[in-house]
């Protein structure tokens, strides 16, 4: 019966090293921009607020699972290089008044593995929500780890405003056009929460 006994805790303990359990995170730093290009030359946004969050477990040998993970972006803090007339366009295109938030939620659970360099990739399947239209998207991620458990996800995603009924923003009385292609950037650290 001691033989089991010790053989029992021995997996135990086993278990408790090579896997952590799954924990909440929540977005404690970001960047989020997004590209675009007109008629005339290209522009740049920022979003200003963004949260989210993500319930995320981690194996001894890095491997993450996320089980659930969103980005939320309020359209009203996005700021365009091109100054405050461009950003009323923007929020008027984007309908802010009536669908203040672009938002990012995954629909199935993902599994990033490391490429051995210790930067680990996954296709993340969700759905992107934007001007009040959702749409379902698979998304490249790139996700790390530092020393104090905070994990990174990154990506880019291209994204065509016609397909959420956006109408590209125009400017200088319609001599701006911008296109109908956009470039989301995001890099996004999550951190334990307690």
């Amino acid at each position: 019966m001691k033989l089991f006994n010790a053989f029992l805790t021995g997996i135990l303990l086993l278990t408790a090293i090579s896997t952590r359990a799954q924990e909440n995170y929540s977005i404690s730093a970001y960047t989020v921009t997004i590209d675009g290009t007109s008629n005339l030359h290209s522009w740049n946004e920022k979003v200003e607020k963004v949260s989210g969050k993500g319930v995320i477990k981690a194996s001894a040998n890095k491997e993450f699972t996320f089980h659930s993970f969103n980005i939320i972006m309020e359209v009203n803090s996005i700021k365009s290089t091109e100054g405050s007339g461009m950003n009323k366009k923007t929020y008027k295109a984007l309908k802010s008044d009536k669908y203040p938030e672009i938002s990012f939620v995954l629909t199935e659970p993902v599994i990033a593995k490391t490429d051995g360099s210790g930067n680990y990739s996954a296709n993340a399947k969700g759905t992107l929500t934007i001007a009040g239209v959702t749409k379902t998207i698979t998304m490249p991620i790139k996700i790390s780890e530092d020393a104090d458990k905070k994990i990174t996800v990154a990506g880019v995603q291209k994204v065509k405003m016609s397909d959420y009924n956006v109408s590209a923003p125009t400017a200088m009385l319609g001599i701006l056009k911008t296109g109908d292609a956009i470039t989301i950037n995001f890099n996004t650290t999550f951190s334990l929460l307690n």
